[in-house]
């Protein structure tokens, strides 16, 4: 106990360090961020030496404040279930305590902190997670990531990454990493792919369209090659640059299948906003190539 702190009750002080000592441990967060915790928890006690606030509250919010400070991917429901406080009451008082002590939490909020968080717990490839980050970095140079939870920001560009590498991502699974729900995703994840479409749309044609989705679908070189050879051989009969994504999509489908390596459908309409019956009506154009 430092001397500043003499003047305090020491029972007091010992259940909030505690609270926040045995928090962290079972966030699995660094020593540092404990010990920032501990720092902030001993600030608002030396300007408040009675508060009518729950001190197992206090703490936790003083972990939770020292999380976001120390950029430590930890959602608040995270830090509830670690501590045992009430949600509201830990989210008004770190507010509280961030006012109070000045603290500024805005440039902390980083999303790239939770994608490379989740990647790692999901161990998903390192390409798939290069790619959550440059999504986030993207939402958030457009400014359309102001003001949303970076958890939920976050998980959403996972998915959205996972989508365009074929990777089967279950969206349960990352409402239960990111603590948030199925609309939050859906919405966050929708509203990345809108920019995502307007910033990178698919080429005029549709040999160039392949190459196009083989910047982050992991289809070996030679089913690349077997998907232009077959818009090749369809160009002779079929304007196939008049829907140059769902050509590609097509011959991408059909090369994939012949070579033992099925692209998913989802993979394939997302990216570009096709409908399936478009690529599965073109796919019918390659049986006799």
């Amino acid at each position: 106990m430092t001397t500043e702190e003499t003047g305090l009750d020491s029972r007091t002080v010992d259940e909030a360090l505690d609270t926040i000592e045995d928090g962290a441990d079972a966030l699995s967060v660094p020593t540092e961020t404990e010990e920032t915790a501990s720092a902030v928890f001993r600030r608002h006690r030396e300007q408040h030496d009675a508060h009518p606030y729950s001190v197992v509250t206090t703490a936790a919010a003083c972990l939770y404040v020292a999380c976001k400070v120390e950029g430590v991917p930890r959602t608040v429901d995270e830090v509830v279930d670690a501590t045992g406080a009430d949600r509201t009451h830990l989210l008004r008082r770190a507010k509280d305590v961030t006012s109070e002590l000045a603290i500024d939490l805005s440039g902390f909020a980083d999303a790239t902190r939770y994608v490379e968080r989740y990647a790692d717990e999901l161990d998903l490839p390192e390409a798939v997670a290069a790619r959550a980050s440059d999504i986030v970095d993207r939402c958030e140079e457009a400014g359309i990531a102001g003001g949303k939870s970076p958890s939920g920001w976050a998980a959403a560009a996972i998915y959205n990454a996972s989508v365009e590498a074929d990777m089967k991502v279950r969206q349960d699974t990352l409402t239960e990493l990111a603590d948030v729900t199925h609309v939050t995703i859906r919405n966050r994840y929708q509203e990345q792919r809108e920019l995502l479409r307007e910033r990178n749309p698919p080429p005029e044609t549709a040999t160039e369209a392949v190459a196009w989705y083989c910047e982050h679908l992991p289809v070996s070189d030679y089913v690349a090659s077997a998907a232009r050879d077959l818009l090749a051989a369809v160009a002779e009969r079929r304007d196939v640059d008049d829907a140059p994504a769902e050509w590609a999509a097509a011959a991408l489908r059909v090369a994939g299948e012949r070579a033992g390596t099925p692209v998913g459908m989802k993979a394939l309409k997302t990216p570009p906003g096709c409908q399936s019956e478009a690529i599965h009506e073109r796919e019918q154009a390659f049986e006799d190539c």
